[in-house]
């Protein structure tokens, strides 16, 4: 190589700065064309909610696109490379199991408090004030962690694949999202997430068929296995065990640290609950649980063809690093996968793996965005400052709120990474921090002896319990308390089970100790919330649950809640652990088998992601090109279905003319 990166500093600039504002351009046109030709006009509870009627198709993308984040791609590439068959599909799961999970959430969101616009407005109406500031430090401080870790990821994978300056990418990231998520709302993030999405899954379907099948350097999983073999042999794992089976200690042990702590970045990432909040009420079940599934074929799939292609790359010459294995901080950094990319197809495969990173932050950070500024707006704006507020200072809030916070985010970002602070870490310890989030919006959804006081002192409580655990742990097990012991695999899963696990047992306690005088009543929560004076009839309408919706949802939680059981107990325990008892290590045949399922679930994934979003927004796609080309604009009637089923639409005098 000519330089020390694989790509230049201008193929970093050319992504953030070019490919972002031309982005943010499209975005800012589509907003446009929908609020033209489809009189989605932007106020403040489409702004937040997008009418509360996204079918389970964007759904489905949304979900996909939330939980694929720079760490998504670069730790499953990296757990691939380190742990080898094990760390990709492990990693999958994990993430499977919580979006799953969340679904009941949603469900339950749907189903009691249907009017509401983020998830602290259900906490605030049934606890006290100091309760609701409780929640609100926990989803605040999830909100900002989780968007710190996204440009954290995305930027030190730029600087190390490009030299791009860290402080530039960090600042210039966030640019073009904000303007966007600023203009078109949570509608336009959805939008957003289904195009990302669409080019992600393109983008790994090609290098899949690449490596697997036209490579000249591998081109068979056959052939792959054989590298493997040979990479093994002159490369040992440092764990002792073979990359081509479950052996791993320390691989479990390091899902598990992540599985625990990824309960704070989902279930306290209020993100992910105005997606539940935007569903109709039939698209809840269907949208969580496919998009789970599609999810988990993103780092199955990376873990394979950007991991273990790596580590089988070691042994060719024209690996980038040939004659050594990468450096730790070569891996850490997210390059396996470029350089696995680089070497198989060259400049356009590094090029394509900067893509996809590229997409996950600028796509998730979107969604952090609107959820920071809705519940600025109406948790802490509306709620506290001027409950009279009217629908335009709703909006005024919710714009001057994504751009402060986008600013926020970027020197956050910056301080970790001058710290020395890798994505990974940052996992670890806003999971220990964090985590009896997830305790208290269960509690509150389910049971209704939960108390104030619990809340309010069993989450801090645990939270406590668990940075005494962690540090003790670090220091009886590494002799020292630093940045690198902190984060080794003792002492991260005992911190994040005591702080998660704790609050399970604290907040029922303290809730039996300290009562409530009155149990809560949860039929409360269907007058509780208002609509914006902006609000339109058909925003109105969607703000309400009929009773066969009432039904859909109770029948939806319960097989949700199978689905959830199955993938934990199947998936993430069953048929690791077997592998791990019997010290399987995968033959030829098995592991041409697992490649070539894992090829197929990746191909029907896209597909699904892909087409369903397009047929359910059919008739919007008909209106919006009928306006196009007869320079018309389409009157839509209200109507109770979802935006991509429009009832009855009624064109200009001319346009009946014609007819």
């Amino acid at each position: 190589m000519t330089s020390a990166t694989i790509l230049s500093q201008s193929y970093g600039y050319g992504f953030v700065v070019g490919l972002g504002a031309a982005f943010a351009i499209v975005m800012c046109g589509i907003t446009y064309v929908l609020a033209k030709y489809l009189n989605q006009v932007q106020n403040s509870e489409r702004f937040t909610t997008a009418s509360r009627n996204v079918g389970s198709g964007l759904i489905s993308s949304a979900v996909v696109s939330s939980w694929v984040w720079p760490a998504t791609i670069l730790t499953s590439s990296l757990w691939g490379y380190t742990y080898g068959i094990s760390g990709g599909y492990l990693y999958g799961m994990s993430g499977t199991f919580h979006i799953l999970a969340f679904a009941l959430l949603a469900i339950e969101i749907k189903r009691i408090a249907p009017a509401c616009h983020t998830i602290g407005e259900i906490i605030k109406v049934r606890y006290d004030k100091a309760t609701h500031f409780v929640y609100m430090f926990y989803v605040s401080a999830t909100n900002l962690m989780v968007a710190s870790c996204l440009l954290l990821g995305a930027s030190q994978g730029f600087n190390a694949a490009t030299g791009m300056n860290v402080i530039a990418a960090n600042f210039l990231i966030p640019l073009s999202v904000a303007v966007y998520t600023m203009f078109g709302g949570i509608k336009a993030t959805f939008l957003s997430d289904w195009i990302h999405t669409v080019i992600i899954y393109i983008v790994i379907l090609i290098m899949c068929f690449k490596v697997l099948a036209s490579s000249d350097i591998i081109g068979s999983p056959g052939k792959l296995y054989d590298m493997i073999l040979e990479s093994e042999a002159k490369f040992p794992s440092k764990t002792g065990t073979s990359f081509l089976s479950f052996k791993s200690k320390t691989m479990f042990m390091t899902t598990w640290s992540v599985n625990i702590g990824g309960f704070a970045s989902v279930f306290g990432d209020p993100s992910y609950g105005q997606k539940a909040i935007a569903a109709e009420p039939k698209s809840v079940l269907a949208g969580y649980v496919l998009g789970g599934v599609c999810w988990l074929t993103v780092p199955w799939a990376l873990g394979i063809i950007g991991g273990l292609t790596a580590r089988a790359l070691l042994v060719s010459d024209k690996f980038y690093t040939y004659p050594n294995e990468l450096t730790s901080h070569e891996a850490s950094a997210g390059l396996p996968l470029i350089y696995a990319m680089g070497t198989i197809m060259g400049t356009p495969g590094a090029v394509a793996a900067i893509l996809d990173l590229f997409l996950s932050v600028t796509s998730a950070l979107s969604a952090e965005l609107i959820a920071f500024s809705s519940i600025s707006t109406f948790d802490i704006y509306r709620g506290y400052i001027k409950p009279t507020a009217t629908g335009k200072d709703l909006i005024r809030v919710s714009h001057a709120m994504t751009m402060i916070f986008s600013l926020v985010v970027a020197c956050v970002s910056v301080i970790f990474n001058y710290v020395g602070v890798t994505v990974g870490w940052l996992i670890g310890f806003y999971g220990i921090l964090l985590s009896p989030a997830a305790s208290i919006l269960v509690f509150t959804l389910y049971w209704k002896k939960t108390s104030s006081f619990a809340i309010t002192y069993g989450s801090p409580i645990s939270t406590i319990c668990g940075v005494i655990c962690w540090v003790a742990t670090a220091y009886a097990s590494g002799g020292a308390v630093n940045k690198n012991t902190l984060m080794t695999s003792e002492p991260s899963i005992v911190g994040n089970f005591v702080s998660f696990g704790g609050s399970w047992i604290i907040i029922p306690i303290l809730s039996y100790l300290k009562p409530e005088k009155i149990e809560f009543d949860f039929k409360t929560y269907s007058t509780a919330f208002d609509a914006a004076d902006d609000a339109d009839e058909e925003e109105k309408e969607n703000m309400t649950v009929s009773v066969s919706d009432q039904k859909a949802l109770a029948k939806a939680s319960k097989i949700a809640l199978i689905l959830t059981v199955l993938i934990l107990i199947g998936g993430y325990m069953i048929v690791p652990l077997t592998f791990y008892g019997t010290d399987y290590k995968f033959s030829k045949k098995y592991f041409t088998q697992w490649v070539i399922i894992m090829s197929i679930c990746l191909l029907l994934a896209s597909i699904y992601i892909i087409v369903v979003p397009l047929y359910q927004g059919f008739e919007s796609f008909k209106l919006i090109f009928q306006g196009v080309f007869r320079s018309k604009k389409a009157d839509v009637i209200e109507g109770t279905g979802s935006d991509s089923e429009v009832i009855e639409v009624q064109l200009s005098d001319a346009n009946n003319k014609e007819k």
